[in-house]
């Protein structure tokens, strides 16, 4: 019983300091964006996912957003199950309004019955229900971009499109990146 007995409080020094994840702590994840890599209007500082029992919510914080000037947000949503499907999530402004749209990537758009997406003064904020991926009860990972509307017409040169390098007169803003493939690590499912 001796032998136990430096195993236990080594084990209960390290939960005492918080060393271990909870899983409250491993169903959220903070993403951190460099600050003036784009327009101050589209600029990330921050990405927030939760992924809860029944909702996976992606907060995109942009301290100086101004809504006349944004022409959309894209999410792109991963599953870490077989096959990782992937999502996609869009709210663009057009002709007539805000147009969202929900949609597994290689496949047609699809219906989202509780689907959310807000625009606020500090923050865009993306609440997707668990059954519109597929009822899942895995972990998530994403990629998001915000863009301005001269973006979204394509009136910018087109070295910005093909080929955006960060700065503060860029008009998307995305994390990790604004282009390329890559996305967050992945965030638990609580």
């Amino acid at each position: 019983m001796r032998r136990l007995a430096p195993v236990g409080a080594a084990v209960a020094l390290v939960l005492a300091t918080g060393l271990l994840a909870s899983p409250a702590d491993a169903a959220a994840r903070t993403v951190r964006d460099q600050r003036g890599d784009a327009l101050s209007a589209v600029d990330i500082t921050s990405l927030r996912v939760r992924n809860a029992e029944h909702r996976v919510r992606v907060t995109i914080r942009v301290p100086r957003l101004e809504r006349r000037r944004v022409g959309g947000v894209t999410v792109f949503l991963g599953r870490k199950v077989a096959g990782r499907p992937e999502y996609a999530a869009s709210k663009v402004r057009r002709a007539g309004g805000w147009k969202t749209t929900w949609q597994q990537l290689d496949a047609s758009r699809l219906r989202c019955s509780g689907m959310r997406f807000r625009i606020r003064p500090r923050s865009v904020v993306l609440s997707v229900p668990q059954r519109c991926l597929g009822d899942n009860r895995a972990a998530v990972r994403v990629q998001v971009a915000v863009f301005t509307r001269a973006y979204l017409h394509g009136n910018v040169p087109e070295e910005v499109l093909i080929d955006p390098k960060p700065g503060p007169r860029l008009p998307i803003d995305g994390v990790p990146k604004a282009r390329g493939a890559r996305m967050t690590p992945w965030v638990a499912y609580r």
